[in-house]
């Protein structure tokens, strides 16, 4: 999706993607790419790349409008820049040499999902009963909410309110249940390869299961998360029963019961719709569920390491060479991973050439600069502004490390590819303000 030039209509491009039902259950110190308050605002009016007519981009003019600033102002950085309607490279600053993405990661996690998941595919939480027995049972939805979540197929969510009421409508008032939580669709450690302890408290992401209401968070709208969010689900739900008029005598962990039965479910908005929201408001546990989720239905391990590795085997199934990526986890908050920008590049040239169907979500799940996202409170200096709408990405922090991988529409109407990674960053403000200033001039310049 995209902005055109001379044109400030916005368009609410609200498509109903069709429900296809997942049967059962399938060192840095810090990270600065938390969700805003709000969901990002309506994505802005098409532009077909194919349809491009402005003069080709050369690497002489894209050298000379940026490469002075690239060599200079990226740190330990590398940089590349892509015309995707050729393929032809324009800059290319040590664009193999693998580096420390943080959340341009996602881009990766996103083509995975889509591609393994299809973008179609809905995440249940469903409810068994075998006597007096209730089985909660996660099946990864990231998105689920305690109440008021609209409705999933039109940008709302699915919620444990209307789980319980569902349920509570299967048994007479004032029955006595016991309720037991399911998390095993996924395996393994709840936080990832070389994450801090403390990144629930300070709410960068929660404990990762395959059972979660509100983001782990201790309450809605706080930013703290629990140490256990599967029991914290479990209780809330429990809280709905009784509300219900049920009388609930325990709620305990474990696992479902083969000769249980179904009895209610709530399914989450299609994949797409997650994708295009985690990487708008770069939502880190979105892309732990969804790469967790990945590697289940892929490897038989729901786990982190599982994710990774299919992770970095889907990249190959659609034609990306994976050399270089080294992943363990989905979010990118971990400084284990590693990640060329010229796999970056490549994701994006495909998704903006629409090589691959499937992928197309990625394209308006990308932040737009200083509208929406992880990009709203960015391009406002007098450097930086000619790119407000036009630029479009990806963003990512932690401590020591910036990234910004995305699109630009340049001053000839043409569509640019462009990923950058930064390493030992001792200023994150300059870093970031480095990489808006090259993509903004990416923008005015035609570099023809």
């Amino acid at each position: 999706m995209r902005v055109m030039r001379g044109s400030a209509l916005l368009v609410a491009g609200a498509g109903m993607l069709l429900a296809a039902q997942l049967g059962g259950a399938i060192a840095p110190a810090s990270a600065a790419d938390g969700p805003p308050p709000a969901p990002a605002p309506a994505v802005l009016a098409p532009i077909d790349v194919t349809s491009a007519s402005g003069p080709s981009p050369t690497p002489d003019g894209v050298q000379a409008e940026i490469g002075r600033m690239a060599r200079r102002g990226l740190f330990d950085g590398s940089i590349i820049v892509v015309d995707p309607t050729t393929k032809t490279v324009l800059l290319d600053q040590t664009a193999d040499r693998p580096r420390i993405p943080a959340s341009v990661t996602k881009l990766a996690t996103s083509t995975a999902a889509l591609t393994v998941l299809g973008p179609q595919t809905r995440l249940p939480t469903i409810v068994y009963r075998e006597g007096d027995t209730i089985y909660l049972v996660g099946g990864g939805d990231p998105t689920l909410v305690r109440t008021g979540g609209g409705n999933p197929l039109a940008g709302g969510s699915a919620s444990m309110h209307d789980l319980a009421e569902a349920t509570a409508a299967k048994f007479t008032a004032n029955t006595r249940i016991t309720v037991v939580y399911d998390a095993s669709a996924f395996r393994g450690p709840l936080l990832g390869p070389g994450w801090p302890t403390s990144f629930p408290a300070a709410g960068v992401v929660a404990p990762v299961t395959a059972l979660v209401v509100d983001g782990g968070r201790v309450q809605p709208g706080a930013t703290s998360r629990v140490a256990d969010p599967a029991k914290q689900a479990g209780k809330v739900f429990a809280g709905f029963l009784r509300g219900q008029g049920l009388r609930v005598t325990s709620v305990t962990s474990g696992m479902r019961s083969t000769s249980a039965t179904e009895v209610a479910r709530v399914e989450s908005p299609p994949v797409a719709d997650i994708v295009e929201r985690m990487l708008t408001n770069s939502e880190n546990n979105y892309a732990e569920a969804l790469a967790h989720l990945v590697g289940g239905a892929m490897l038989d391990d729901p786990t982190f390491e599982g994710g990774a590795s299919a992770t970095t085997l889907t990249l190959e199934t659609v034609g990306i060479p994976s050399s270089g990526v080294t992943l363990v986890d989905g979010s990118g908050l971990s400084g284990r991973d590693r990640i060329p920008v010229r796999v970056l590049a490549g994701i994006l040239t495909g998704v903006v050439r629409g090589d691959d169907p499937r992928l197309s979500a990625i394209d308006p799940g990308l932040a737009v600069a200083g509208l929406t996202g992880t990009l709203a409170d960015r391009y406002t200096t007098a450097a930086t502004q000619p790119g407000r709408g036009f630029v479009h990405g990806k963003t990512g922090t932690l401590t020591g490390v910036v990234s910004l991988a995305g699109t630009v529409l340049n001053a000839d109407g043409r569509i640019l590819v462009f990923a950058m990674i930064a390493n030992k960053v001792t200023s994150l403000a300059r870093a970031r303000e480095t990489m808006d200033v090259i993509a903004s001039r990416l923008a005015t310049c035609g570099c023809s």
